[in-house]
C-alpha cells in the first residue's frame, strides 16, 4: 500500500501535541524504520497510519483513499489487509497461541485448510513449537510480543504497522523477527515500523539489508527523512 500524509496535527485532549504539521510518504513495498526517543509520537502516528485514532488535523491516504473517512463496512475491508502490532494489543486470555493466531486468519477472511499446520510450522520457525497450546498467561512478556507479531504476518498483509515490535527480545529473537520482517517486505508488503533497538540495527547489517530501509526520524512533533544508519 502507498501512503502520504500531510499536515498531520496531534493534540490530545491533555493538551500535548505530539504531531505537529508532519508530512510522511511510503511507496508500495517499501520498508520504512521511524527512530526516536520514548513519548515523541511515534505510537500516535502509527495509531493514526492504523486508523485507530483520528489526527486533529491534516490529511492522510493510503492508496488514495482517506482512510478516516471511511464507512465501518469499506474500513473492515481495508483493515482485512493491515497487519498491526500496537502497543495496546493483546493476546486473547482464554485462547491458546494456536487458537489466538488461527483467530485473526478467520477475522481477515484468509482461514483455509492447512491453517494449523501452517501456525505449527511458523511457531517452530520462531522457537515457539511448544508453546502452541499455551494460554498467554503462561509466556513471558517477550514470547507474548513474538505472538503479536507473527498474528499480524501470518495472512501476508498488504500494509504492516508495528510499534516497537523487538522490545523486550533477546538478541536472539530480534533476529528470528528481523528476518520474518524482512521476507515480508520482500514479498511486496510495505511496512512502517518504529523501534529504539540497537539490536533490530545490528541485524539488519549482519542480512546486508539496511540500505533497503527508509529511515525516519520523528523529533518535536515531525517527521525527518535521515540517511541510512
Amino acid at each position: 500500500m502507498m501512503i502520504q500524509a500531510f499536515h498531520l496535527t496531534k493534540v490530545h485532549p491533555s493538551g500535548v501535541k505530539t504531531l505537529d504539521d508532519a508530512h510522511f510518504s511510503a511507496t508500495e513495498g517499501s520498508f520504512t524504520v521511524i527512530v526516536g526517543e520514548s513519548r515523541t509520537g511515534k505510537s500516535t502516528f502509527l495509531r493514526i497510519l492504523g486508523g485507530e485514532e483520528k489526527p486533529t488535523s491534516g490529511v492522510l491516504r493510503v492508496d488514495h483513499k482517506d482512510i478516516h473517512s471511511l464507512s465501518s463496512r469499506e474500513k473492515r475491508e481495508w483493515l482485512s489487509e493491515v497487519g498491526l502490532v500496537l502497543s495496546d494489543l493483546t493476546l486473547f486470555p482464554e485462547k491458546t497461541v494456536e487458537e489466538n493466531i488461527l483467530f485473526i486468519l478467520q477475522m481477515k477472511g484468509a482461514a483455509g485448510e492447512g491453517d494449523r499446520e501452517a501456525i505449527r510450522k511458523l511457531l517452530a520457525k520462531a522457537g515457539l513449537g511448544s508453546k502452541i497450546g499455551a494460554k498467554p498467561k503462561d509466556l513471558s512478556s517477550g514470547e507474548h510480543r513474538m505472538v503479536l507479531a507473527l498474528r499480524s504476518m501470518i495472512f501476508r498483509p498488504r500494509l504492516l504497522l508495528a510499534d516497537e515490535p523487538f522490545q523486550g527480545l533477546d538478541e536472539a529473537s530480534v533476529a528470528v523477527l528481523s528476518k520474518f520482517f524482512l521476507e515480508l517486505h520482500k514479498g511486496g508488503c510495505t511496512i512502517v515500523l518504529s523501534t529504539q533497538e540497537a539490536s533490530f540495527l545490528t541485524e539488519l547489517r549482519k542480512q546486508g539489508a539496511q540500505g533497503s530501509i527508509q529511515w525516519t526520524k520523528l523529533e518535536k512533533g515531525r517527521l525527518w527523512p535521515m540517511e541510512a544508519l
